[in-house]
């Protein structure tokens, strides 16, 4: 029998519990065996990063339920955080994370693309204020920010400093 990544995602959200949720979900069904990999967001945490114990419990149970379908469904089962370098959802991400850094694909002149550090702001409608970030510049107040329509940016990723 081949298991689909439906069931088995109705499963995870029934194990889930506030404040866990489920960012990715990818299944590989293969001849007797089935990976899933499921990627946990922690909905209140700065960076939406889930714990190793949040990984571990939810593991524990999602593999509790799933093997109640029987030996015959062989699965490996990887948990894991989204992590705190994720990659962002646009637009609603860009509100949640607001006054992070972000590493995001923005357009230049002449079609070309390229990757730049900010500081999110507020989202107004469909544009977010946006603050370049210069390690050099960065404790200086008053710096100069954008306005970006969202439909502009073309993907992200939160971003450490370290």
């Amino acid at each position: 029998m081949v298991y689909t990544e439906e069931n088995i995602r109705e499963l995870i959200l029934r194990v889930l519990a506030p404040p866990l949720a489920l960012f990715s979900l990818q299944v590989q069904n293969r001849k007797n065996h089935a990976l899933i990999e499921i990627e946990l967001d922690h909905l209140t945490d700065k960076t939406g990063s889930a714990s190793l114990e949040d990984c571990e419990n939810v593991s524990r149970g999602l593999k509790e339920e799933l093997d109640l379908w029987g030996e015959e469904f062989d699965f490996t089962l990887q948990v894991s955080s989204a992590g705190a370098e994720r990659v962002l959802r646009l637009p609603e991400d860009l509100s949640r994370f607001q006054g992070l850094l972000v590493k995001l694909e923005v357009p230049l002149e002449a079609g070309k693309w390229d990757k730049r550090l900010y500081r999110l702001g507020p989202v107004s409608g469909d544009s977010v204020e946006l603050t370049l970030y210069d390690r050099k510049t960065r404790h200086k107040k008053n710096q100069k920010s954008v306005s970006m329509p969202i439909a502009e940016i073309r993907k992200g990723n939160l971003y450490l400093e370290i």
